[in-house]
């Protein structure tokens, strides 16, 4: 296995090679959590794919359902932040978070920013006859709760499923 297709485990949740999550993300008591960093390449979504269901099928609490919705939602993160951003580059990497609460999981997956933000000025931007959008919808349809947010290098994108 190649240096480019190896899902690497990391200890801490914010590596000095990955992108950081607010820190605000992983306060409050958790019943499980895990952090992986991966380098982006077409494998990374496969891989980040695995490790949610991995997680959570071990964690004996979430449902089939959670289980597919959650590897589904994932999927769209992932693919965005390998298509949209620095990330999906020569030597980008992407974060993947997992919460277990005892109502709710947590994914969020953190990239590296636009990959045009250095020439745009921080602005993102998109080419006007590109095809968006469905993404979001699929994500709203499968998970409780979803969100982003941007810091100067990092862009994070979240989703919560409710375990009822």
């Amino acid at each position: 296995m190649t240096d480019s297709q190896r899902l690497q485990e990391r200890a801490a949740a914010a590596p000095l090679d990955a992108p950081d999550l607010d820190t605000g993300e992983l306060a409050g008591v958790t019943t499980d959590h895990t952090v992986w960093s991966c380098i982006g390449n077409l494998t990374a979504v496969r891989s980040i794919r695995a490790r949610v269901r991995e997680f959570l099928e071990r964690s004996e609490r979430p449902g089939p359902e959670v289980l597919d919705d959650a590897e589904l939602a994932v999927s769209e993160l992932a693919t965005n932040a390998l298509l949209h951003s620095r990330s999906g580059q020569v030597g980008g990497v992407m974060t993947l978070f997992i919460r277990i609460e005892p109502n709710f999981v947590r994914i969020a997956v953190a990239d590296q920013g636009e990959k045009n933000a250095a020439q745009t000025g921080g602005r993102r931007l998109r080419e006007d006859d590109a095809d968006y959008g469905r993404g979001k919808l699929i994500i709203q349809n499968c998970t409780s709760r979803s969100g982003e947010y941007w810091t100067d290098a990092t862009h994070v994108s979240w989703f919560e499923i409710d375990l009822s």
